[in-house]
């Protein structure tokens, strides 16, 4: 096949060309025309100028770039155009913990696997996790594909396999513990008295607490809409999921949010001057205690360990487990893209293992029994 469409939806020519003098030649090449009479049409131009430059000459191999050269053009075109800024920074500042350093001198097609799993044996014995180690050959797969697509790398990228992470154990309040941490929180100051507590009944995530307007929450209708999230520098884009999504409010967050209610500005959560919190004035600066952010503080007046604010979240979808909430409903509610996300939670079912132990009683006990002994009769 000559023409074909990407996974990612690109036209692309990849023609196997015999030259005069019996070789061949493999031309891969995204299609400037995005159509496949446009790839088709793009395929044959490319196949004359091949010939045209072979009649009477020595095919010119060609050269691939080196990693460190196409990752800066991966970064500016391909990442700039379909991520979000914070994503493309996370990629630049994975790309500069160790891959460039180590495998950026070599040509795309001189990575293969050999150098992929030398790579990650450095990392390790560097005390590096893998869970970061992981991120880094994401984004080192995402680059060796991306170049075959446009044809800078004529050769298939090697396979690239990422270690084994254990599951995370994550970290939530029982109920008597989100009682303590509420009583605490009324006596921390603004705006972390009603932030700390909403985050806790709306299992929000931090980047969506603080991109959280007033336009956003109706408390007549006990609902708020989670349209935008806050990045680590206070530019706003659509929430992880890529989709808004509503939140119903239980009557104690209706309360609460009145009793906030303030003429400062636009955001919910803000400074004095209505300006939109910054992530280091919510999250502590180190684990010592004078450098306490505002949840731990108030997580230490209430004899609670520390927590973080996604621990808020886990909470949040935790109780609706314990409570009886119905995975779906879950999923809607935090804004998961998967349900796989939030299966996580559902060991604290009781519903689920309830449902789970009926399976098992599709017939009355003895029932089985009865029918056996009436066949042997």
């Amino acid at each position: 096949m000559t023409v074909r469409k990407t996974q990612r939806g690109r036209w692309m020519i990849d023609a196997h060309i015999r030259l005069p003098n019996g070789s061949f030649v493999r031309v891969r090449k995204v299609s400037p025309v995005q159509t496949k009479r446009g790839a088709k049409k793009y395929e044959q131009d490319v196949r004359a100028e091949v010939l045209e430059r072979a009649s009477g000459k020595k095919e010119s191999e060609h050269v691939a770039p080196t990693l460190a050269d196409f990752a800066k053009d991966f970064l500016d075109t391909y990442a700039t155009n379909n991520n979000r800024p914070s994503t493309v920074r996370e990629k630049r500042r994975a790309l500069g913990r160790g891959l460039l350093d180590q495998l950026g001198h070599l040509r795309l097609d001189q990575i293969g696997t050999r150098e992929v799993e030398a790579f990650k044996a450095r990392r390790k014995n560097d005390g590096v996790g893998p869970k970061s180690i992981n991120e880094e050959l994401a984004i080192l797969s995402k680059i060796l594909d991306y170049a075959e697509e446009t044809g800078d790398l004529t050769t298939r990228p090697p396979k690239i396999r990422r270690l084994k992470v254990p599951k995370p154990d994550f970290d939530f309040l029982d109920f008597d513990e989100a009682k303590r941490l509420e009583k605490a929180a009324a006596h921390a100051p603004e705006p972390w008295r009603a932030m700390i507590p909403t985050a806790m009944w709306t299992g929000l995530r931090l980047g969506e607490l603080r991109a959280l307007r007033w336009d956003d929450v109706d408390l007549k209708a006990a609902r708020l809409h989670v349209r935008h999230a806050a990045d680590d520098k206070n530019v706003l884009h659509p929430p992880k999921s890529g989709k808004p999504r509503i939140i119903e409010l239980p009557r104690k967050a209706v309360w609460m949010l009145k009793e906030h209610k303030h003429l400062r500005g636009d955001y919910v959560f803000c400074h004095e001057d209505g300006t939109m919190l910054r992530n280091q004035d919510c999250e502590s600066k180190s684990t010592a205690e004078r450098h306490d952010g505002p949840l731990v503080k108030v997580c230490r007046k209430a004899g609670l360990r520390r927590i973080g604010w996604h621990g808020l979240r886990h909470s949040y979808a935790s109780h609706l487990m314990m409570k009886g909430a119905k995975l779906p409903e879950v999923q809607e509610l935090l804004g998961h893209a998967s349900l796989s996300m939030t299966m996580r939670y559902t060991h604290l079912s009781p519903i689920a293992r309830r449902a789970a132990a009926e399976l098992l009683d599709d017939e009355r006990p003895g029932q089985q029994d009865d029918g056996e002994e009436k066949h042997r009769n």
